[in-house]
C-alpha cells in the first residue's frame, strides 16, 4: 500500500478524532468569561500567573503549567487565558473518552456523538469553561485510563509506563487523582499477560518522579519569603498570605498542612472513606449522576452497555469502573466540599464508552440499531447543548470584578482588606495579578478573627468586609461604607 493510499485510509479517524477535541474545546474557549470569579476559581486563574502557593494540596502541575501557559499565551485577561487553559484541559479528557468508546467496540460515528453528549452536559461543561486544577486532573486521570486500556489490549509496554506516569501527573495537578491508581494495580494483577518486574520498577519510579513536582511547595516558598513577595508579611501573625505563600509550606509545619489538607480535617475524611459501608452511597452518588447529566433513559442504556461490555471483555471493563467510579467513595464522605461535582466528572466521562459499548455488532441488526443509537446520542447532545446555551451569555464586570470595582474607591492602596474566602480570593486576584487593586494587602479569614487586627491598624489603615446579615458587631470596628445588601466595609478603630 503505498504511503499516499494509507494516508487517505486513515483520514477519517484522524478527522473524527480531531472533532472529539476540537468541538469541546471551541465549546468551553466560547464560553469561558474574560473577568475574574470568586472562592476557589479566582485562586486558580491568579496564582499560576504569579507562580505561588494555592491551596492545599497546592497543586503544582497546575501551578508550573498555567504559568508558562499564561505567559506564552499572552492573550486578554490573566482570567480569560486561565480559563482556556481549563476549556483545553476539558477537551482533551472528552478526546480520551472518543478513544476509550473505539477501544469498547463503538463505531466512530457513535464514539464522537457520545463525546459531544458528555462535553455538553451540565456539570462537564460548567467546569470546562473556568479555571480548574480537577480539570487538568482528570485529564491526566482519562489518558492514563486511556493508555492502559491499550496495553490490556495488546499494546506495547510503554502503553502500561505511560498510565503510572499518567497517574502520578494527575495526583501533582489534584490528589483526586489517587483514586484511579486502584484500578491500574488491579489491571496490572488480572490481565492476561503479567507485566515484567522490571515494567513495575519502571512504573512506580514514573509515579514517584511525577510526585517529585511537590518539592515545588518549599522551595518556592522559601524564594517568596527570601525576597518578600508576599505583602503579608508585613503582618505579625497573618502568617502566609493568600495567592503568594498560603500555609508557608517552607517551614516544616506549613508543609505538611498543605500536603495534607489536615486544617480541613482531610486525612480523616480519607480513612473514612476507605470503609465498604460507605460502598452503597457511591453507588446511589454514580446512578444520580448519570441519571442528572444525561437522563433516565441513558442511565438504563449505561448498565445495559456495561453489561455488554462485561461479556466481551470482562478484565477492561472493570479496570474502567473502578478507575470512573473509586473517587465517589471519597466524594460522599467529605463535607468541606461546595462543588462536589469537579469530584464527579470521570463519571459523566464513563458513560461515553459505556453508551460506546451498545454499537451493534451481528451484521444483519447493525444498520437499524446502529441508525437507533446515533440518532439517541444526537438527540441528547442538541438537548445538553440548549439547555447549558447560558453559558455563553456574560455580563461585563461579572463574577470577582464587581467586587474588586465596588471596594477599590473606598480602601486605598498601603490598606489591608480582611474577608472571607469567597470574595477575597477575588480581592487578591486585583491586588498581585491585575494590579486593579495595586498596593492592598488581602487577607483571607472566614472566622474574623480580630485578635490581630488592631495591632495592624497601628501602622496602615485596615478594612473588614463582611456580610452584615451575618457578623455581629465586631469590637473595635466602626462602619465605614455599604456597597450593597451582602457586603458592607467596616475599618479597624486605631
Amino acid at each position: 500500500m503505498s504511503p499516499a493510499l494509507a494516508a487517505r485510509q486513515r483520514l477519517p479517524d484522524v478527522a473524527f478524532a480531531l472533532a472529539a477535541f476540537v468541538a469541546p474545546a471551541a465549546l468551553y474557549v466560547a464560553s469561558a468569561s474574560h473577568e475574574p470569579a470568586s472562592w476557589d476559581t479566582a485562586e486558580l486563574q491568579g496564582v499560576p500567573y504569579i507562580l505561588g502557593i494555592a491551596h492545599p494540596t497546592g497543586f503544582p502541575l497546575y501551578v508550573l503549567l498555567g504559568y508558562a501557559w499564561s505567559h506564552v499565551f499572552a492573550i486578554g485577561t490573566v482570567a480569560w487565558r486561565m480559563n482556556v487553559a481549563g476549556g483545553l484541559a476539558m477537551a482533551a479528557v472528552a478526546a480520551a473518552a472518543y478513544a476509550v468508546a473505539l477501544r469498547f467496540g463503538a463505531s466512530r460515528p457513535i464514539a464522537l456523538l457520545a463525546t459531544l453528549w458528555f462535553a455538553c452536559t451540565q456539570n462537564v461543561w460548567a467546569h470546562g469553561a473556568r479555571a480548574e486544577a480537577q480539570t487538568l486532573a482528570v485529564a491526566c486521570s482519562a489518558l492514563a485510563i486511556y493508555t492502559f486500556v491499550r496495553w490490556m489490549q495488546g499494546g506495547a509496554d510503554v502503553w502500561f509506563a505511560a498510565a503510572f506516569a499518567l497517574c502520578g501527573l494527575g495526583m501533582a495537578a489534584h490528589p483526586n487523582a489517587l483514586w484511579v491508581l486502584p484500578a491500574l494495580v488491579a489491571g496490572a494483577a488480572i490481565a492476561p499477560r503479567r507485566p515484567r518486574f522490571r515494567l513495575l520498577c519502571v512504573s512506580c519510579a514514573l509515579v514517584a518522579g511525577s510526585l517529585l513536582l511537590y518539592l515545588y511547595l518549599p522551595l518556592r516558598s522559601a524564594y517568596v519569603v527570601a525576597h518578600g513577595l508576599d505583602p503579608a508579611l508585613a503582618l505579625p501573625g497573618a502568617g502566609g498570605g493568600i495567592f503568594w505563600n498560603y500555609n508557608d509550606p517552607s517551614a516544616l509545619a506549613g508543609l505538611m498542612l498543605e500536603l495534607t489538607g489536615s486544617d480541613f480535617q482531610t486525612p480523616s475524611y480519607f480513612l473514612a472513606s476507605l470503609n465498604p459501608m460507605h460502598a452503597q452511597d457511591a453507588l446511589a452518588a454514580f446512578v444520580a449522576g448519570i441519571g442528572t447529566q444525561y437522563g433516565a433513559v441513558a442511565l438504563v442504556l449505561v448498565f445495559v452497555g456495561g453489561a455488554a461490555a462485561w461479556r466481551r471483555d470482562w478484565r477492561t471493563t472493570l479496570v474502567l469502573v473502578i478507575a470512573c467510579t473509586a473517587g465517589l467513595l471519597f466524594s460522599v464522605v467529605y463535607p468541606n466540599e461546595s462543588d462536589v461535582g469537579r469530584y464527579r466528572l470521570l463519571v459523566s466521562w464513563i458513560a461515553v464508552p459505556l453508551l460506546g459499548a451498545l454499537t451493534p455488532q451481528a451484521p444483519r441488526r447493525a444498520a437499524l440499531g446502529h441508525a437507533a443509537l446515533a440518532l439517541l446520542l444526537a438527540a441528547g447532545a442538541v438537548s445538553a447543548f440548549e439547555h447549558q446555551r447560558g453559558f455563553f451569555e456574560r455580563s461585563p464586570h461579572e463574577g470577582g470584578r464587581w467586587v474588586i470595582d465596588a471596594v477599590r474607591p473606598y480602601v486605598p492602596p498601603g490598606s489591608v482588606i480582611v474577608t472571607g474566602w469567597l470574595d477575597a480570593t477575588s480581592l487578591a486576584y486585583g491586588a498581585y495579578v491585575d494590579r486593579s487593586l495595586e498596593g492592598r494587602i488581602v487577607v483571607s479569614d472566614d472566622q474574623m478573627r480580630t485578635g490581630f487586627y488592631g495591632l495592624w491598624a497601628a501602622k496602615r489603615r485596615v478594612f473588614l468586609l463582611i456580610n452584615p446579615s451575618d457578623e455581629g458587631a465586631i469590637p473595635g470596628t466602626r462602619k465605614y461604607a455599604s456597597l450593597d445588601a451582602y457586603h458592607e466595609l467596616l475599618e479597624v478603630e486605631r
